[in-house]
């Protein structure tokens, strides 16, 4: 009965501790994720989690993370508008191609590096992958952190805002793809093989997109039919489910039909939350009611949120930092991936006409989230296992420290910003900044 109280105690000062930290992320732009990656070191540490059977951790993390997916990009897509996803689409999808790929390349240099200086027996092509998957996980922007903060900077041009949002929407499922196809290719073709993964890509992408796309249109009028009907949400959620599991069995699991289904849900959610734009598209001007509900996208954000704030508290608990060389390694990363967000930015705003101020939060803008977590946690062991022996605890361990240290690069980043912005206004009261950051958060 004591054990039941203490889970009973826990969980609910993780829901507290996720509730105070969305509050001090409004007001302050401190990510939660801070508070949520300690205190799950802390659960950890009392708890004793290392002792844990590690097959019972790994059967909870695999199905959470299948949840977390489905759940995030769902939310992702429902909460993006269509119109300004097109407007500011190509430099977007540069920022988010071009930061990915320096961020790939970047994580693969320092592990061919380490591999050849500190771990000799480990061969090239190895590390080689194992710094690709690296990069991959870590290559994303997380959408929950970076959209609401840059909807809170007065100063940014509006096309920025976009830019950035984009870049967040796109990096998750980009993410998600790379690192389950190089970990189907690895744990069930037994090699790497880069044409064999780029086809994979195009296709995960496309049946994904197209599984979302004729899905939501026939759930679009379905929901508007039972909209009325007494938590008529819990449906479309369920819903969600369903179009994540047919795509990955229709895709298959071992061709990476799990990030189809990441990809199907993200354009599900679009679908969804932009009916009335997405039927005009389609010179079908019957449905003006077939539109996502406020009711029923603030109870998918709950839910997102509650995914969230777990999950964060889940990986802090399950971090050994066994090897301290890990936390080196990770802090090396991260240096490199600031290296590397400069230049994209330089790439992104070449000959964009973009303010000075614009392109330094762009830089900080750079926290990893969800993604990260959940790749490193269900996909990291596996192929630590496979391709560097002797180094578990690589991935989640790094992709822990990489997490931490944007999330704070980002936090002091926009606190810097936010602060001669008030220098630059100092005759805005505080109520009209208020006034202001609710208008462009609408």
């Amino acid at each position: 009965m004591l054990d039941i109280t203490f889970a009973l105690i826990i969980l609910g000062a993780i829901m507290i501790l996720g509730f105070i930290g969305n509050i001090i992320f409004n007001r302050t732009q401190i990510p939660s994720i801070v508070w949520l990656l300690v205190f799950g070191l802390i659960i950890g540490f009392i708890l004793n989690v290392r002792n844990i059977d590690p097959s019972l951790l790994m059967t909870i993390s695999k199905f959470f993370a299948a949840v977390a997916i489905v759940i995030i990009l769902f939310d992702g897509g429902i909460n993006t508008d269509l119109y300004q996803l097109f407007r500011g689409a190509p430099r977007g999808l540069l920022l988010s191609i071009s930061a990915f790929s320096l961020s790939i390349l970047g994580a693969m240099t320092m592990v061919v590096l380490l591999s050849a200086t500190i771990l000799p027996s480990i061969p090239l092509e190895n590390s080689i992958i194992v710094g690709v998957v690296l990069g991959a996980m870590v290559g994303g922007t997380s959408s929950p952190i970076v959209i609401p903060l840059a909807c809170k900077l007065r100063n940014l041009q509006e096309r920025t805002k976009m830019v950035l949002s984009i870049e967040s929407i796109i990096t998750d499922p980009l993410c998600i793809v790379v690192v389950l196809a190089a970990f189907y290719m690895i744990t069930f073709a037994g090699e790497f093989n880069i044409s064999v993964g780029a086809r994979n890509l195009v296709v995960t992408f496309s049946v994904g997109a197209v599984m979302g796309l004729v899905l939501g249109l026939i759930w679009l009028p379905i929901m508007s039919r039972v909209r009325k009907e007494q938590f008529s949400y819990v449906a479309t959620l369920a819903v969600v489910f369903l179009v994540y599991s047919l795509t990955t069995v229709l895709v298959g699991v071992e061709e990476g039909g799990e990030g189809a289904g990441a990809i199907a849900c993200l354009v599900f959610g679009l679908v969804l939350g932009n009916g009335k734009k997405v039927l005009k598209m389609i010179n079908y001007y019957g449905g003006e009611g077939y539109e996502m509900e406020e009711e029923t996208k603030h109870f998918h954000s709950l839910i997102s949120f509650i995914i969230r704030t777990f999950f964060f508290v889940y990986l802090g608990m399950v971090v050994s930092f066994q090897n301290t060389a890990f936390i080196i390694i990770g802090i090396v990363v991260l240096i490199i991936l600031l290296g590397v967000r400069y230049l994209a930015i330089l790439i992104t705003t070449y000959r964009g006409n973009f303010e000075e101020d614009d392109k330094q939060t762009m830089i900080v803008m750079m926290p990893r989230g969800l993604a990260a977590a959940i790749l490193a946690l269900n996909f990291g062991p596996g192929l630590i296992e496979n391709l560097m022996p002797g180094m578990e605890g690589f991935y989640k361990d790094v992709a822990f420290v990489i997490i931490l240290g944007t999330a704070i690069i980002c936090t002091i980043g926009v606190s810097i910003i936010s602060f001669y912005e008030k220098k630059k206004n100092p005759n805005l009261d505080s109520k009209t900044i208020e006034k202001i950051i609710d208008e462009k958060s609408e």
